[in-house]
């Protein structure tokens, strides 16, 4: 009878052990806290920079980052185009499925772009890490309330030449970024001094000319990479739409384009 009770015991716990998925079994847990960005760098900028999640690969099939229906225990990675099941914290508890549409940034980063901000800031049931994030992305835009926003209206008075120079650098620009898509970069750049030299689906300088105080270095984002209605920021890293709430993180980048009355 002893041996008998010892088996029933036994074929339980292994059936629980098999039920329940590596780790988890013993409580331990496989993810970790993600950061969360935003981003649009126009025409290079998948799926028309509709409302997305793109990361770096490190983190895509990971029990942060994982196919829908794929448990964390054994996660399958993500497909361009199509959800993934994306969890904003270790535990793991706070989850949500978005868009994917590839390869972005720095390890450890969510990395969206403003549409997917407008849609998701716009909702109620939200995973907490997200929501205290549109919260803050909410204050940053309260920030540039009473400034002129000069890509909503070019034609306010302190707009009118800071306009008329981003619309001068895009349309300047435009030539040279359809010579080099035309010819190929390679081809492009061989007929070119470096400083026009272009890189990344002709959309960057290939020369860096970005320094901040730290040193730290980027190629920049050429005026003619930005969509219909966006132009590129103070720095070379964004496009800037005039929507505040997507704006306003961007601080410094965008906050050119909002001028003190």
């Amino acid at each position: 009878m002893k041996k008998l009770g010892l088996l029933a015991v036994l074929t339980v716990a292994l059936a629980w052990l098999v039920s329940v998925p590596v780790g988890e079994a013993h409580g331990q847990t496989a993810g970790k806290d993600m950061k969360i960005t935003v981003y649009n760098d126009g025409k290079s900028c998948p799926g028309g920079c509709d409302a997305h999640v793109v990361m770096d690969p490190s983190d895509n099939g990971t029990p942060n980052a994982r196919l829908p229906g794929s448990p964390a225990s054994a996660p399958q990675k993500c497909q361009p185009g199509q959800p993934c099941q994306i969890c904003f914290d270790a535990a793991l508890t706070q989850c949500m499925s978005v868009l994917y549409r590839g390869a972005g940034p720095h390890k450890g980063t969510f990395d969206f772009t403003p549409a997917f901000f407008e849609e998701a800031c716009a909702r109620p049931d939200l995973p907490a890490r997200l929501a205290a994030d549109c919260q803050g992305k909410r204050a940053q835009a309260k920030a540039l309330d009473g400034r002129n926003n000069c890509i909503v209206d070019p034609a306010a008075p302190k707009c009118v030449d800071l306009m008329a120079k981003a619309s001068m650098a895009k349309e300047t620009d435009g030539p040279a970024y359809r010579e080099c898509k035309k010819l190929g970069e390679t081809a492009y750049n061989a007929s070119q001094p470096p400083a026009r030299q272009r890189s990344l689906d002709c959309l960057y300088e290939k020369v860096g000319t970005g320094k901040n105080s730290a040193g730290k270095t980027w190629r920049k984002l050429l005026p003619a990479a930005c969509g219909d209605g966006q132009y590129v920021g103070r720095d070379g890293l964004d496009c800037c739409t005039g929507k505040p709430l997507t704006d306003g993180p961007l601080d410094l980048e965008c906050r050119f384009f909002y001028v003190a009355k």
